[in-house]
């Protein structure tokens, strides 16, 4: 019985430690995203028509901004090096890309902003009797 006892005091204990070290991951994890989401709130990546993307940067920090579209093994597709007052704004047609995981990227002075996004091909199929 005292050995019985001795068992589940070390195996709560153990929880309770295992449980204070995750939330502090958690929290860790937390305070990163906090870091990041300041230059990704200023990228803006809208579909407005099949396969066209408008991508704007708000308030820059620096004079010269970097664009670059990336896939999914970070090859760069796209770059442009642009010199802005304030903002960036630009349509893209990326019709011409296959199927897959695609990132816009915006480097500005220190900051980094991107967003991903998939392009899939859609097919609809009509299912028809025949007599």
């Amino acid at each position: 019985m005292k050995t019985k006892n001795t068992l589940i005091i070390t195996a709560l204990t153990g929880l309770l430690l295992s449980g204070s070290a995750l939330k502090s991951n958690a929290q860790d994890n937390i305070a990163t995203a906090e870091k990041t989401e300041t230059a990704s709130t200023k990228l803006s990546v809208l579909q407005v028509k099949p396969m066209q993307f408008r991508v704007s940067y708000n308030n820059s920090i620096s004079n010269n901004v970097v664009v670059r579209i990336l896939d999914t093994e970070r090859n760069v597709l796209f770059t442009e090096n642009k010199r802005i007052e304030a903002n960036y704004l630009k349509y893209f047609d990326l019709s011409t890309l296959a199927d897959g995981t695609y990132t816009f990227e915006i480097t500005d002075g220190k900051e980094k902003a991107s967003q991903s996004f998939d392009i899939l091909t859609t097919t609809s199929r009509v299912v028809s009797s025949i007599n």
